[in-house]
């Protein structure tokens, strides 16, 4: 099994310190994530962590822009969506050059979302309170945003990633209509059956799905179940149902007798803003399954 640690866990927000920090630790697997800061440097220093053994996968919201933008696949406006058309090139491409097999990126969403209320669900459901949400429409443009996107991939041999969206209970007192995509089993399975791209699976976060669960009224196991064909990928977290709280998980955790049944899986551990200790404890709880 093969086990990463997300650039959340440290407490640096730097691609330099993000490296240092693992080879303090001895961590040697990294998914450099959402939340780093713009690096000039980033091809020196990425490649200076690969000859120090280290070894890479690109997600999501990675390499970060000088000015930030929003990355979503069914935006609405030409240039939002030819942007993160543009930037899922550009990590496809450093997902290359670092020799992941994939580059994973949120699903979509059927609202337009400014950079400022990007991780603040409260303020995006107060901003999107009275916005119309085409959801079929959002559906349809990620469907052809998709296809693009996994046919540049499959030119370098790369798979794509999709991870399912997270809704909360929260969100939902406060906007009636669900503007996330693939928070829930039916709409990936329809998706994975319509998107007709070999290389195009999914990148589950456990978190969203119980979370998304809480809310939608759906149940976690089953959706874990469905979900289980088109599993390329897992990331792993805890919560309290209401928010994704990116928590350490226990052998406690809801999902962990499920990990069993995703060995051959890709697992990243994406608790936010670890301790030493608690790094070392998550990466060997996931190793001793």
């Amino acid at each position: 099994m093969t086990v990463y640690l997300s650039s959340g866990a440290f407490r640096v927000r730097t691609v330099a310190g993000v490296i240092a920090e693992a080879q303090r630790l001895g961590v040697t697997h990294i998914e450099l994530s959402s939340g780093l800061a713009h690096d000039p440097q980033l091809a020196e220093n990425v490649t200076a962590g690969m000859r120090a053994g280290l070894t890479f996968l690109i997600h999501n919201y990675f390499p970060a822009p000088l000015e930030p933008r929003v990355l979503n696949l069914t935006a609405s406006g030409d240039d939002d969506l030819a942007w993160s058309l543009d930037h899922c090139r550009r990590a496809l491409d450093l997902s290359l050059h670092v020799g992941g097999a994939f580059y994973s990126l949120h699903s979509g969403y059927a609202a337009n979302i400014k950079a400022a209320l990007l991780g603040r669900p409260d303020a995006q459901a107060a901003a999107l309170k009275d916005t119309h949400v085409d959801r079929e429409q959002a559906y349809q443009l990620m469907i052809r945003s998709v296809r693009e996107t996994a046919d540049y991939a499959a030119q370098h041999g790369l798979s794509l990633l999709l991870e399912n969206n997270v809704i909360s209970p929260v969100y939902l007192e406060k906007v009636p209509v669900n503007p996330l995509l693939m928070t829930d089993a039916d709409e990936i399975v329809r998706f994975m059956a319509e998107v007709d791209r070999p290389n195009v699976g999914f990148l589950i976060d456990v978190g969203h799905a119980r979370v998304s669960a809480a809310a939608l009224g759906f149940d976690p196991f089953a959706f874990m179940e469905r979900v289980a064909p088109f599993t390329r990928a897992l990331h792993i977290s805890d919560n309290n149902t209401r928010e994704d709280q990116n928590l350490p998980f226990t052998k406690d955790s809801w999902f962990f007798p499920l990990l069993k049944d995703f060995v051959g899986v890709p697992k990243v551990i994406e608790a936010y803003e670890l301790d030493d200790d608690t790094i070392h404890r998550q990466v060997d709880l996931l190793r001793a399954i």
